[in-house]
């Protein structure tokens, strides 16, 4: 299945291009962020990209592996979706109520994995975010986790 056919309607980002490529900005400036090797963007009025500037080894799994771990990817997710939240709600703050990560396969330690985010339910208390895992430089890729997660402003 792909990423397109896995996807449920999504709601437009409510804040303007200008102030989110602003907040992508301030974003990429948390330590949080950074320590991960993270850097986030928006693609369009509906996905928040989080990829990676580098990544640690600190970041892979064990067992002889080059895969990212469990918990990098449960950070990664977050990261995206707070970025999508940032995107809904005139709020410098964006917190994670709820995260609910699947992982479907091995997340290969490579330059092109990114995870994309996309509200599909909001109102001005909370929003609901899908996300996947995916390597940009790999289209024909399967999927290789999802998450799903709530967000509220802060």
């Amino acid at each position: 299945m792909s990423c397109a056919a896995a996807r449920v309607s999504v709601v437009p980002f409510r804040i303007p291009r200008e102030r989110r490529l602003l907040r992508a900005q301030a974003f990429d400036q948390r330590p949080e962020v950074a320590a991960f090797g993270l850097q986030g963007r928006y693609d369009d009025d509906s996905d928040a990209v989080v990829g990676f500037t580098s990544i640690s080894a600190c970041a892979l799994g064990g067992g002889g592996v080059e895969a990212l771990n469990g918990g990098a990817i449960a950070a990664g997710f977050d990261a995206a979706c707070v970025l999508a939240g940032l995107a809904q709600f005139d709020a410098d703050v964006v917190v994670t109520l709820s995260l609910h990560v699947q992982f479907l396969r091995l997340a290969h330690a490579c330059p092109g994995l990114e995870f994309r985010a996309q509200v599909t339910r909001s109102s001005s208390r909370f929003c609901f975010v899908q996300a996947q895992l995916r390597d940009r430089h790999d289209p024909a890729a399967l999927t290789l986790a999802t998450a799903v997660a709530t967000l509220a402003p802060r």
